[in-house]
C-alpha cells in the first residue's frame, strides 16, 4: 500500500482535480448527447430515466468501487498505471505465463495511445459546438476554431505544463461546481428525476429497450473515460487525495450534472441537441463555453502528458526505440516532453477532426480504447486479488468476475461501431502495438547475437592481460547491457588496439520493471581485477537514467578521478535484413527503419563527443 500523505491534503485534492480529472470531468458536454445518437432512440421518460441510471451506476460500479476501492490499492513504492500492474503481476508466484501481465500491460499502453488521440478531438469540438447556442454560425467554423486550438495546444506542450499546473485545479474546481450548479437548478424543477437513482430503471431499461438499448451502453463509455487517470496519477498524488477528490468533489458534481440534464430532457425533448449547454441560462452561455472551453484544454493537457508518460516509461523498459526526451520540470518528477510523439499526436488528432467534423461523429470512433485498456486492467486486478490478496473464490466470483464481465460487455459494444468510427482508434492502437512488437522482436534477436557472441567478462579479461600485460594510460568506460559478458565494444577495441587501459569500468545501467529504486540500492561497484571496477546503476521505468549522475558517484566515492579525462566506448548494434525471404517480413523491416532513426546512446547519456569512441557491429536479422 502506498504511503498517505496527511500534510497539504487540500491543496492536493485542488491540484488533482486539475490533473487526474480532466478527462472524465468534461464527459458530461457529450456523453447524454452521444448515448442517444448511438442507441437511435427516441426521448421518452422510460429511456431518459434508463440511461440517467445507467451514467450513475457506472460511476459508482467502475469508477467507485472498481478503481477508487480496488485498484489504486495496488501500487509499487508509492507508483501507479497499467504497465506498474503489470509488472506487480509479473512479480507474483502464479501459475499463468509471466508474460501474460507483460502482454496486457503493453496492450493497455497501446489503447490508451489511441485514447490520447481521441479525447483532444471530441472533448474540444464539443466544448466549442457551444458557440452555435450563442450565435448562428455554421459546424465548418467550430470545426476551423477547434483546429486551431488543438493546434496551440500541441505548440505549448514544449515549454512544459509546469507553470500553468498550478491554475488548473483552481479552475477545475470552478468547472465541477458549474456542473453541480447547473445540475441542482434543473433537478428542483423536475425531482421525479432523483427516482433514476434506483437501479431497476437501469435494469428495465436494458432488458425491455431492445437492441437500442444495448447500443446506448456504447455510449454509457464515455461516462468513465479518464478513470484509468486515477490510476496513472497515483505517484504524483497518493491515494488519499485521489479518493478525496472523487468522493467530496467530482463523483456528486457528474452525477448532479447528468440527473440534471435528464431532468432537461423530461421537461424539453427537443434540448437533446445539445444537453448541457441547455441547461444554462441564457445570460451564462457565454462564460460557460469559455469555461468549457478552458476546461477542455486542460483534460486533453492531462491526457497528452500522460501519453508522454507512458512513452517514456516503454523508452526505459526497452519496448521503445530510444528518441528525444526533454524533462520540463526539475521539481515535479514525470514532467516529460517527446517531440516526436507531440507531432505525431498533433496530425492525428487534427486528422480525427477533419474526417468525423462533430463531437457525434467522433461519439462513434470514442471508447474503444478505453474499454480495452479497462478491461486489461480488470483482468491484472483479478489476477492481483488471487494470487497476492489471496481471495476465496466465491470473492472473486462475486466482486470481480462482474466488473469484468462489465468490461468485456463494453468492448464489446464499442466493437460494434467498427465501421462508424471505431476503425479509427482500433487503427491507432493497433499502428502502436505493431511499434512496440517490432521493437521488442528486433532487440530480443540483437540480444541473442551479442550472447552467442560475447565471452565472460572475467575468462575474457584475465586471458588477454595473460597475453598483453602492459596497460595504455588513462581511464576507459564500457557501457554494457550485462555486467557479466564482456562488451563488443571492448572486443573490436582489443582486436585493434591490443592493450587495456590503466583504469578501466564497465559500467551496466539497468531499467528495473520496479517504478523507482530508492536511492540506498541504486549504484554498486566491485573491483573485479586490479584497476578494472564493474559498475552497477538501477533505475525504475519512471526515473531518468543519468550517467553524468553515476561518474559523479565513483567520484565522491574516491574510486575515479576527474571524469572528463574519461574516454567512454560504446557499441551500437546495426541491424541488416539477410537474403532469406524469412527475413523481410514487416516487423523486421519495420524494426530496421526504426533502429536506424533511433537517438544513439551517447545522445541519450549526453555523452560529450569528444570524449566518445563509438563501434558499430552489424548483424543480420
Amino acid at each position: 500500500m502506498s504511503s498517505t500523505r496527511k500534510e497539504g491534503l487540500p491543496l492536493l485534492v485542488l491540484a488533482a482535480l486539475g490533473v487526474v480529472y480532466g478527462d472524465i470531468g468534461t464527459s458530461p458536454l457529450y456523453a447524454f448527447k452521444s448515448a442517444f445518437l448511438l442507441s437511435g432512440l427516441g426521448v421518452s421518460a422510460p429511456t431518459v430515466m434508463g440511461l440517467v441510471s445507467l451514467f450513475f451506476w457506472a460511476l459508482f460500479l467502475v469508477v467507485s468501487i472498481k478503481y477508487v476501492l480496488f485498484v489504486l490499492r495496488v501500487d509499487q513504492n508509492g507508483e501507479g498505471g497499467i504497465l506498474v500492474l503489470s509488472t506487480y503481476c509479473g512479480h507474483l508466484k502464479t501459475r499463468l505465463s509471466k508474460t501474460i501481465p507483460i502482454i496486457l500491460g503493453l496492450a493497455g499502453s497501446a489503447l490508451l495511445f489511441g485514447d490520447g488521440v481521441i479525447t483532444p478531438a471530441i472533448s474540444v469540438l464539443s466544448a466549442l459546438e457551444g458557440l452555435t447556442f450563442i450565435m448562428p454560425i455554421d459546424s465548418g467554423y467550430v470545426t476551423l476554431a477547434s483546429l486551431a486550438l488543438l493546434l496551440l495546444l500541441f505548440v505549448i506542450q514544449k515549454h512544459g505544463s509546469g507553470r500553468l499546473g498550478v491554475y488548473f485545479g483552481p479552475i477545475m474546481l470552478l468547472w465541477f461546481g458549474a456542473l453541480a450548479i447547473m445540475g441542482i437548478a434543473s433537478v428542483l424543477q423536475t425531482p421525479s428525476i432523483l427516482l433514476a437513482l434506483s437501479p431497476t430503471y437501469a435494469l428495465h431499461f436494458l432488458f425491455h429497450g431492445g437492441w437500442g438499448a444495448f447500443l446506448a451502453v456504447g455510449g454509457v463509455i464515455m461516462v468513465i473515460t479518464g478513470a484509468e487517470a486515477l490510476y496513472a496519477d497515483l505517484g504524483h498524488f497518493g491515494t488519499r487525495p485521489i479518493r478525496a477528490s472523487w468522493h467530496a468533489v467530482v463523483f456528486p458534481a457528474l452525477a448532479l450534472n447528468y440527473l440534471g440534464q435528464g431532468a432537461l430532457l423530461l421537461r424539453t425533448p427537443d434540448a437533446l441537441s445539445n444537453p448541457f449547454y441547455s441547461l444554462a441560462p441564457e445570460w451564462g452561455l457565454i462564460p460557460l463555453v469559455i469555461l468549457s472551453s478552458i476546461a477542455t484544454l486542460i483534460a486533453s493537457q492531462a491526457i497528452i502528458s500522460g501519453v508522454f508518460s507512458l512513452i517514456w516509461q516503454g523508452l526505459m523498459l526497452n519496448d521503445l526505440p530510444r528518441m528525444q526526451v526533454v524533462h520540463t520540470s526539475f521539481n515535479q518528477r514525470g514532467q516529460v516532453y517527446v517531440p516526436v510523439v507531440n507531432v505525431i499526436l498533433c496530425i492525428l488528432t487534427m486528422s480525427a477532426v477533419v474526417i468525423f467534423e462533430t463531437s457525434e461523429g467522433l461519439a462513434s470512433a470514442y471508447g474503444l480504447s478505453v474499454a480495452g485498456a479497462m478491461l486489461a486492467t480488470s483482468i491484472l486486478l483479478a489476477i492481483v486479488a488471487k494470487y497476492d490478496w489471496k481471495w476465496p473464490l466465491w470473492k472473486l466470483i462475486s466482486i470481480l468476475c462482474p466488473l469484468v464481465l462489465l468490461d468485456i460487455v463494453f468492448f464489446s459494444l464499442t466493437l460494434s461501431k467498427f465501421v462508424h468510427g471505431a476503425w479509427f482508434a482500433f487503427a491507432i492502437s493497433l499502428g502502436a502495438w505493431i511499434i512496440i512488437r517490432a521493437w521488442r522482436q528486433g532487440t530480443d534477436v540483437l540480444d541473442k547475437h551479442r550472447a552467442a557472441s560475447n565471452c565472460g567478462l572475467m575468462e575474457g579479461l584475465e586471458k588477454h592481460l595473460e597475453a598483453f600485460p602492459p596497460r595504455l594510460p588513462g581511464t576507459a568506460v564500457f557501457m554494457t547491457r550485462s555486467p557479466d559478458q564482456l562488451p563488443k565494444a571492448l572486443e573490436v577495441h582489443l582486436q585493434h588496439n591490443k592493450l587495456l587501459h590503466e583504469r578501466v569500468f564497465f559500467v551496466a545501467i539497468t531499467t528495473t520493471r520496479m517504478p523507482r529504486v530508492v536511492s540506498g540500492d541504486k549504484y554498486t561497484v566491485q573491483e573485479i581485477l586490479p584497476g578494472i571496477f564493474s559498475v552497477c546503476a538501477f533505475y525504475g521505468f519512471k526515473e531518468v537514467p543519468d550517467l553524468h549522475r553515476v561518474m559523479h558517484w565513483l567520484e565522491e566515492h574516491g574510486v575515479l578521478g576527474d571524469s572528463k579525462d574519461v574516454s567512454f566506448f560504446l557499441s551500437r548494434g546495426v541491424p541488416v535484413l539477410s537474403n532469406k525471404a524469412s527475413s523481410h517480413t514487416l516487423l523486421n523491416k519495420l524494426y530496421v527503419f526504426l533502429s536506424r532513426n533511433a537517438l544513439s546512446a551517447h545522445e541519450f547519456y549526453k555523452i560529450p563527443v569528444n570524449q566518445l569512441v563509438e563501434l558499430g557491429v552489424r548483424y543480420r536479422l
